[in-house]
């Protein structure tokens, strides 16, 4: 949803997508940092083909989606595909989605839209989108158009940003409220990083391979005199619908200046940022969580935060501009899509459960654990958002990370001795892992439990680590370290 207040700067979602060609292990890869401050919890779920949790069921036994933030009832469809879920609960437009055809599905929102009233049925879709999405999308393509219809019929009730990818293409969805919307498709030999405005410069919807849009998105402009067609310059997208102080924003601007510096050595004056651009070397792994655990805008330093006493990431805040890494970062993910493997093997999803720069990242195996059906370890589905938990993983991370930021100089240091090895510990693993062929001697089937039971173990083992630090801290300490 549309963030304000006073603590709304830090409540915007950050997301990198780097093309197959751009990347050192020839893969689309989906870097996201969920970022959100309102009492909630993260829970992981597989849902299968044909189920519909979200769903409400009337007398009849009619399935409906009901939009959370309108009166729009939405029909649930009758084929579904299998889903893995990434529920916020506490907070709406928020979950994240990897189906079974590997299209994956995360949202931003968009911090501003000239489209301040738009046309909406009953007050529009919103929250069903991307679900709706993830339960019919055979490609990310596929995905675009089906969200495209949804938003024609029924207007969408705010400004967001949707990233839809597969193995093979990756799409910014780009909604300014309103029946509108354009998807830009981010070339194989680029990287984007797209923090909360619309990224989109110059246009050509002509060109279908690498536009998608409502059919109206341009005349529109022009009848809402946000577009001259007379002007020597194309249709620019970004000027159109997004505001200027939204565009010129340092919230996001500086964002994508240092997303942008670390993933392509190349420095953009911040009234000036491209949709996408070529990096001077193939990205890594390594790469995309380092940028996603960037606690310093480029340019600028923490130390002014680090002399400060109370929350590491706060302070930051306080500081300097808007980093990427920050202290309402739920969870941080980052989406590999093989084109060159098939099956169990083809998606992992490295996540790390709260502010990236403070935790392990470890792999979990969506597709294999759809295929035998065990779904996610206990702790990582329990949490709620009104009862302190420790036996739910979103609680036992999120004491831990405010553990670390109350005291960041010196405890930073202990979680790189004792936490980070085992994300190296992780690669390793994931790396045999990929290396593994169906043969005669090893089924398909064993692949996906041997995915399924590495993922869940090394995730097990992240909880394990920061359980036991905590407790040191905690006999250590006179006070809590928890208190934020």
């Amino acid at each position: 949803m549309r963030l304000s207040g006073p603590e709304g700067d830090e409540l915007d979602c950050t997301t990198i997508v780097v093309g197959r060609s751009a990347s050192q292990s020839g893969c689309i890869v989906v870097g996201h940092n969920e970022d959100d401050a309102n009492r909630l919890v993260v829970r992981h779920h597989i849902v299968k083909a044909g189920e519909h949790p979200a769903a409400t069921r009337l007398r009849d036994g009619t399935l409906l989606y009901r939009e959370p933030h309108t009166s729009l009832e939405l029909p649930v469809p009758e084929d579904t595909l299998a889903y893995d879920w990434t529920e916020l609960v506490g907070q709406d437009f928020a979950d994240s989605f990897l189906n079974s055809e590997g299209v994956s599905i995360c949202c931003d929102s968009a911090a501003g839209t000239r489209e301040e009233q738009p046309e909406l049925e009953r007050g529009g879709i919103g929250h069903f989108l991307p679900q709706l999405v993830a339960e019919q999308a055979h490609s990310a393509r596929e995905g675009v158009l089906l969200a495209g219809r949804l938003i024609e019929a029924f207007g969408y009730c705010d400004a967001r940003i949707i990233t839809i990818a597969d193995q093979h293409e990756a799409w910014v969805l780009q909604i300014p409220g309103g029946h509108a919307w354009l998807a830009e498709r981010v070339p194989d030999d680029a990287v984007i990083v797209l923090p909360n405005y619309f990224i989109s410069r110059q246009v050509d919807l002509a060109n279908t391979d690498r536009f998608l849009a409502s059919a109206d998105l341009e005349t529109h402009a022009i009848q809402r005199e946000w577009y001259g067609p007379t002007e020597a310059e194309p249709f620019d997208f970004k000027r159109a619908y997004g505001p200027p102080q939204i565009n010129a924003s340092p919230l996001s601007t500086s964002r994508q200046q240092t997303g942008l510096f670390l993933l392509t050595g190349q420095e953009f004056p911040l009234d000036n940022m491209p949709f996408s651009c070529a990096p001077q070397h193939l990205v890594s792994l390594d790469d995309i969580m380092a940028c996603l655990r960037c606690v310093a805008p480029h340019g600028q330093s923490t130390r002014q935060a680090l002399e400060m006493s109370g929350s590491f990431h706060k302070n930051v805040a306080q500081t300097t501009m808007r980093p990427i890494s920050v202290w309402t970062t739920q969870e941080s993910s980052v989406t590999e899509l093989r084109s060159h493997t098939l099956g169990p093997q083809s998606v992992t999803i490295w996540r790390a459960s709260g502010i990236p720069d403070e935790l392990p990242y470890t792999p979990w195996y969506p597709l294999a654990m759809m295929e035998i059906a065990p779904g996610y370890p206990d702790p990582y589905t329990a949490g709620d958002p009104d009862y302190l938990d420790m036996s739910s993983a979103f609680w036992t991370f999120r004491l831990f990370v405010t553990a670390v930021d109350s005291d960041y100089a010196k405890r930073i240091a202990e979680v790189q001795t004792a936490v980070l090895p085992l994300e190296k510990q992780a690669m390793a693993v994931d790396k045999f892992l990929q290396n593994m062929r169906v043969d005669t001697d090893t089924s398909r089937e064993t692949i996906a439990r041997l995915l399924t039971a590495c993922g869940e173990g090394l995730g097990m083992e992240a909880l394990s680590i920061c359980r036991e630090l905590l407790r040191q801290w905690q006999t250590n300490s006179e006070r809590t370290p928890f208190r934020e």
